[in-house]
């Protein structure tokens, strides 16, 4: 089918009418400035059908249909408490979504923008089923429990809120409309439509982390990715809030989880909140498919102090994420902007990954990557552990040393280059030389910290090499930390490490 128009605008007349009659109406200047905006992302104007009031309510809403209902890609309800009251309004969006409901096959995302003008804050006010799970575009924020529009004057002064809204909807619209061109035209050369849209799973955060979120997915958007849910999950009982995370969680390769001071909803009769439901799908997710990777991000400083979390099951929830990052997630306190980069970057490393995948599948030969042995130990045990970085030298690895102690380079340097090993490397050896028990214990730690700084594999191999110079301490030492501890005062023999080499060999596919 060939459409006439690009967008169907639909409102009630009374949000396009100034109260002081002094300037255009409300909905006039978005059909004014929103293709404007679409054009300078899309490079050429969007057509737009709206009701200037030349239909009347005694005409028939099948001439309705024709004019614009049906020949227009996209919907965009101006919702209000006069739209949810208009006979004609709920006609207008009935008839739309009698016809296509979806962009065309293999796409997800909605042929309905829902634009929220005034919110339906009295409890008689509904939305219409079609549109209530839709997340939508707020041109107004809350001050208190009175609802402040974002102005759309330009003078005195522009109201930055306004034109960031109708920036993010205009770009949505833009990528809405390239999909479905895209898919018209394929349609038109009798052409299969491939699915090569990249999902993210954006989770549902608290209202207090709403703006960070919006960031986030604009930042996703403009570099060409698609970003789940696009509605708003169902509360009704946890079993479907489930599904549909699990629904969406299923398509992507990488959720983002925002974890602010707040609780937040619940699914009824359910004490787990949303955030904490779609963390642990993703988690779950995370478990069955290694490839899967999880990102979540608090702001600096949640926890500290414990006032700035008042409810004590979000309390509980932070500190429990804090102890418990697993292979293939990574926690961030830092800045959105941080987190942002860190998304994308993770994102491109996955495309990278399955292209070289799908390189070598076609059967190009590529150099295999050395496997680095991370060697922690103290500075003054260099003599000690030389023979063991030789030996394992002469195995093909690649030994990368951590002498602990060692001078003349600046602390915040040496702990980066300390995590970027612990990030990077695929297997670990402490030496336990001139170092006392809780010096190990503290590296240990820092084994497991790994995934916290953004570790995505699971140790190839990790063991304790207890060494010279003897003493009874290190004698009686035992942990089940990692898989070998390895106890010689006598000097190096290659027999030490031959389970742990053995290990590292059958993480790479080797003999």
């Amino acid at each position: 089918m060939s459409f006439e128009y690009d967008i169907f605008i639909s409102y009630g007349w009374v949000d396009d009418e100034d109260p002081a009659g002094e300037m255009k109406g409300w909905v006039d200047l978005l059909v004014e400035r929103l293709p404007r905006v679409v054009a300078s992302y899309l490079g050429d104007k969007p057509r737009i059908w709206r009701d200037e009031r030349s239909l009347r309510g005694n005409e028939l809403l099948t001439e309705a249909i024709e004019a614009g209902v049906a020949c227009s890609r996209l919907f965009v309800p101006v919702v209000s408490p006069r739209y949810v009251r208009s006979e004609w309004c709920r006609k207008e969006l009935e008839a739309f979504c009698a016809w296509r409901p979806t962009l065309g096959a293999g796409s997800f995302r909605s042929r309905i923008f829902k634009v929220v003008k005034t919110p339906l804050l009295l409890p008689h006010l509904k939305e219409p089923e079609s549109l209530r799970e839709l997340i939508g575009y707020s041109f107004y924020e809350m001050e208190g429990d009175r609802p402040r529009e974002f102005s759309p004057d330009v003078t005195p002064a522009k109201d930055q809120r306004y034109w960031d809204t109708l920036g993010r909807l205009a770009w949505d619209i833009t990528n809405a409309l390239v999909t479905m061109r895209e898919f018209d035209a394929r349609a038109v050369a009798s052409e299969i439509p491939k699915t090569t849209t990249k999902l993210v799973y954006l989770a549902e955060s608290t209202s207090d982390l709403a703006k960070e979120r919006e960031q986030v997915r604009d930042e996703l958007r403009q570099r060409g990715y698609e970003v789940l849910p696009e509605q708003r999950l169902p509360l009704e009982e946890r079993g479907k809030t489930e599904e549909a995370v699990r629904r969406d969680l299923a398509r992507c390769a990488l959720s983002v989880h925002m974890v602010g001071a707040r609780y937040g909803s619940t699914p009824e009769d359910d004490p787990a909140s949303i955030v904490q439901i779609q963390e642990s799908l993703a988690a779950e997710r995370g478990a069955a498919d290694p490839a899967f990777r999880r990102v979540l991000w608090m702001p600096p400083g949640l926890a500290t102090p414990a006032l700035e979390v008042p409810d004590a099951r979000q309390r509980a929830f932070v500190a429990e994420l804090q102890t418990r990052i697993t292979s293939g997630a990574e926690l961030l306190q830092t800045t959105v902007e941080d987190l942002k980069t860190r998304v994308v970057e993770k994102l491109t490393a996955a495309e990278r990954a399955a292209a070289e995948k799908e390189q070598a599948g076609a059967g190009a030969h590529q150099r295999q990557k050395l496997k680095q042995v991370y060697l922690i130990c103290e500075n003054s045990d260099r003599s000690f552990v030389r023979p063991i970085r030789q030996y394992l030298h002469g195995q093909k690895f690649e030994v990368i040393t951590w002498l602990e102690g060692e001078g003349g380079t600046a602390v915040e340097r040496l702990m980066e280059y300390h995590r970027k090993n612990l990030r990077e490397c695929d297997a670990a050896l402490i030496y336990f030389g001139s170092g006392d028990e809780p010096w190990v214990r503290k590296n240990l730690e820092d084994l497991e910290k790994a995934y916290g700084y953004g570790r995505e594999d699971d140790w190839s191999a990790s063991a304790v090499y207890v060494g010279a110079p003897a003493n009874p301490d290190k004698e009686d030492f035992l942990t089940n930390m990692v898989p070998y501890v390895i106890h010689n005062f006598e000097g190096f023999n290659p027999d030490d490490l031959r389970d742990f080499v053995k290990a590292v060999r059958e993480a790479e596919g080797g003999a």
